[in-house]
């Protein structure tokens, strides 16, 4: 069913490469490769808490001196050389990044395009030894290998800037073991753990990647829709109310367009909000701009599930549940009218006690000092539910300088009160898929459907907005009571001091059963002020270093 603000024949399809296989029953009793792909396609599977349940995991390089939050050592900065240890395998030495007994999966794999030296594009060979097996799966260049150069192909692994990212599922039934046979470099492997006795069949590479066929996926389905004829016009300080078809249904379709004169003047960007209430708790909350990574101006981002393009469309496709009622509500909080176009669309949903509603929650500018460190916060959930995605606003003030140092740190469930997180970074341009080596640049933007670097800076330089958006599918984090993400405020050596200063702002994005929690309100006051500039953080910055 579709609804919209106005009569609309205009369909969005963004062509997706993933692997769909036809007859594969998406709740098969054995977890295999074929099923795992499909899921990967699936939208509708990260809204319902998944079954056979599984841990979300990760192995990384980050620094083994830091062993605690609450012990010294924890902003400890040489993350590229942290492993296991090192055993002998066959009579040659390796090194273990990452191991796990029982069944599970390997669902992202991360590594820079160089090893060590900045001119060594090949590195070492990485192995991948599935159920004890002492021949490995995998033996090849591991850089290689994550940038669709190896054994997997494009689009399973791809080239993003300094780095690659491999997707490919590699599911194993008893055992996993991954190692490197020369000392590792910098390295994130996400997996699943699942309970014993998950059946799944192990992977074995096929033939041809060919007998996996890929496809344009078409990104929501067709349906009847309802129109209103006019654009409504908001005054300033108003919001108008659209009040979804009763459900059980779902959103799978939202597209926003803005009058000519809004989109010029851009202050829509951050003073129009978006809200849906679904059952009565309103867990979308977000500044439009914020939710399409384009709070300064309107960038173009073309991942999976959020899509701008030149004719200002806004487009979201997000699968957005709902047992009884949505209600979705813009906000104007800019000093003019508001006219705008927004279309809806919805499917019927069969609501569950696994079904999900979906969550956009924003963390508004803040301003952090080059010293001391700190672990900022994302968002902080209590309840059950799915992490499934972010989007970093990073304001430097300093034209050649390094800003994203800090690693991500997310706890799940208990893992906060222990004082050590389940997933601990590399970095931040790592947790985004890309990597460091020399300062980034506009060359370095990229739009891949699981990441997307946004915005570069201005003019080649680092200076300026810098904006990074992940999205997640195999690697989603399912949480039972808890999930905290924090990164951490980590500047590059030339600006750690007390005057120097970045603007942060991050959308995080999951799902939760009904009755969640989170530390993350509606935020009125903060999007009536405009987006902090440059000119405003160095002033500031100068009346610091000055005293003034």
């Amino acid at each position: 069913m579709r609804f919209d603000l106005q009569s609309s024949d205009n369909t969005f399809v963004i062509a997706l490469l993933c692997s769909f296989l036809s007859g594969v029953v998406a709740d098969a009793p054995t977890i295999t490769l074929k099923s795992l792909l499909t899921e990967m396609c699936d939208r509708d599977r990260l809204a319902r808490f998944p079954n056979p349940p599984y841990e979300s995991l990760q192995a990384s390089s980050y620094n083994r001196e830091s062993v605690s939050r609450f012990k010294p050592g924890w902003f400890a900065d040489g993350d590229g050389t942290g492993y296991i240890r090192e055993e002998v395998i066959n009579g040659k030495r390796e090194y273990v990044m990452m191991e796990h007994t029982g069944p599970g999966c390997i669902t992202k794999m991360w590594t820079p395009f160089f090893h060590y030296d900045f001119n060594d594009r090949v590195g070492p060979n990485v192995h991948i030894y599935l159920d004890g097996d002492t021949k490995p799966t995998f033996d090849e260049s591991f850089i290689k290998l994550v940038k669709g150069e190896g054994s997997i192909p494009e689009p399973f692994a791809q080239k993003t800037a300094r780095a690659g990212d491999s997707y490919l599922p590699i599911p194993f039934a008893k055992s996993m073991k991954v190692t490197m046979v020369d000392k590792p470099f910098y390295n994130i492997i996400s997996y699943r753990v699942y309970p014993n006795g998950t059946k799944i069949e192990t992977f074995k590479k096929p033939k041809s990647y060919e007998a996996l066929p890929f496809a344009a996926c078409r990104l929501f389905g067709a349906g009847a829709h309802h129109t209103m004829p006019n654009k409504p016009l908001v005054p300033p300080g108003q919001s108008t109310v659209i009040e979804l078809p009763k459900g059980p249904s779902a959103i799978s379709h939202l597209q926003i367009r803005f009058d000519q004169f809004h989109f010029e003047s851009r202050k829509h960007l951050r003073h129009v909000v978006i809200s849906i209430t679904f059952d009565g708790e309103e867990t979308v909350w977000c500044p439009i701009g914020d939710f399409f990574c384009s709070a300064n101006i309107q960038n173009y981002i073309g991942s999976r599930n959020r899509d701008t393009n030149p004719d200002q469309d806004l487009t979201s496709l997000w699968t957005m549940p709902y047992q009884r009622s949505a209600v979705i509500r813009v906000f104007n909080f800019q000093d003019a009218p508001l006219k705008f176009n927004l279309e809806v669309e919805t499917k019927p949903w069969k609501w569950t006690k696994d079904s999900m509603h979906f969550y956009a929650r924003w963390r508004p500018d803040d301003i952090v000092r080059g010293t001391p460190f700190q672990d900022w916060n994302f968002v902080d959930i209590q309840g059950k539910g799915v992490y499934v995605g972010d989007a970093f606003t990073v304001l430097n003030i300093k034209r050649d300088s390094w800003w994203g140092e800090g690693d991500e740190k997310i706890y799940v469930d208990d893992a906060y009160a222990k004082g050590f997180p389940t997933h601990f970074g590399t970095g931040t341009e790592d947790y985004y898929g890309w990597a460091g080596g020399v300062y980034p640049t506009k060359e370095d933007n990229f739009r891949h459907p699981f990441l997307n670097n946004t915005v570069g800076g201005l003019d080649g330089h680092t200076l300026g907005y810098n904006i990074l958006t992940r999205e997640r599918a195999l690697d989603a984090i399912p949480f039972n009571k808890r999930l905290r993400f924090d990164m951490e405020s980590s500047f590059g050596t030339d600006m750690r001091n007390k005057w120097n200063l970045l603007g942060y702002s991050a959308v995080t994005f999951f799902y939760a059963l009904p009755g969640a929690t989170h530390n993350r309100p509606a935020m009125p006051d903060a999007a009536k002020k405009p987006i902090m500039s440059i000119y405003q953080l160095q002033q500031m910055s100068e009346k610091i270093r000055t005293g003034g």
